[in-house]
């Protein structure tokens, strides 16, 4: 796989799993506890075979997420998704994600492999903010079957400007931490050359 920038890097230690497992961990002990052990059994069984079912899913999404991190074309994602793709970025990604058929197994990795492929935080946000509140697919088929149209057409409206918004949010944000990876990795990139 391409060396990554920083910027794009996982950390090698993953705080949030650790926080999950001590969680989990709590909660079997205190079921086991409280409810006894058949009961902490019989939902073991349950939870592992939800585990089994999308196990599967999530190789295939980690699978899809390296995969088109190659195959991308970064100079496109770069010039359409990129820091200074300015407004009209931010505008795609969220069009893109509210696009997006499928649920996290394929936002998720998808999201990832834009953001190694040349994406910036602000254009990968508003493609994730897109997927999650304006997915044409989810309103259609879930939300117009479930509530009045009223009601998801004011939701809907209410939630299109959002992308957008939390995608330049991001920028501001992000600004300063992205500008210092760029000049870091710039000076890293100059001393390999000068070795």
């Amino acid at each position: 796989m391409p060396d990554l920038p920083a910027s794009v890097r996982r950390p090698k230690g993953d705080v949030g799993l650790l926080i999950v497992a001590l969680i989990a961990l709590a909660a079997g002990v205190a079921c086991y506890v409280i409810k006894g052990p058949e009961v902490f059994f019989s939902v073991l069984g349950s939870d592992l075979t939800l585990l089994l079912s999308i196990a599967p899913k999530v190789v295939g999404g980690v699978l899809l997420a390296g995969l088109l991190t190659v195959l991308l074309p970064q100079d496109k994602v770069a010039r359409w998704m990129g820091a200074r793709s300015g407004l009209r970025g931010l505008f795609l990604a969220g069009l893109a994600g509210a696009l997006l058929p499928g649920g996290p197994m394929m936002a998720f990795p998808l999201t990832v492999a834009l953001r190694g492929a040349g994406a910036d935080i602000g254009t990968t946000t508003a493609f994730l903010t897109g997927w999650s509140l304006l997915n044409l697919n989810r309103t259609l088929v879930w939300e117009m079957s479930f509530f009045s149209h009223d009601f998801v057409y004011l939701r809907y409206g209410l939630s299109l400007a959002v992308p957008l918004l939390l995608g330049l949010a991001a920028r501001l944000v992000f600004a300063g931490g992205t500008v210092a990876g760029e000049e870091a990795e710039n000076a890293r990139s100059e001393g390999r050359a000068g070795e």
